[in-house]
């Protein structure tokens, strides 16, 4: 019986963390920012780098209402979304708000992901890197 549970946990594991990713319908939908290859600190680079992120509301003319969100590695926006909206925070009647994922979230590019440098040929990162991205 043991076993048998154990078994449909882990055959249920990548469903839970695939649905975690996915966006309802009345959620931004992701866009992605292609920046090319993501020149690191260390001297490598991350080849084909694509950002990915969401925005909400509307960015006025003066381009003064911006607010830029990042998320911690291994997170999404999807942690912030608690923050966004009408008479929150991250008022969205105010503010336009970008939430930007992070290297190694698995929506912008991550060893999990990458085309040309998977998993563990994935250059290594730091912090500045993810703030430079």
């Amino acid at each position: 019986m043991h076993r048998t549970i154990m078994t449909a946990l882990l055959l249920a594991l990548p469903s839970i963390s695939i649905n975690a990713l996915a966006h309802k319908p009345n959620e931004p939908t992701h866009q992605i920012y292609p920046e090319g290859d993501l020149a690191l600190e260390n001297g490598s680079a991350i080849k084909d780098f694509d950002l990915s992120y969401t925005t909400q509301a509307i960015l006025n003319a003066d381009k003064s209402n911006a607010i830029l969100m990042v998320t911690a590695i291994g997170g999404n926006h999807h942690r912030i979304d608690y923050l966004i909206g009408p008479g929150k925070a991250l008022d969205t009647d105010k503010y336009f708000v970008i939430s930007a994922d992070a290297i190694g979230n698995r929506l912008t590019t991550s060893p999990s992901n990458s085309k040309s440098q998977p998993n563990v040929s994935f250059p290594e990162f730091n912090m500045r890197d993810m703030v430079n991205s």
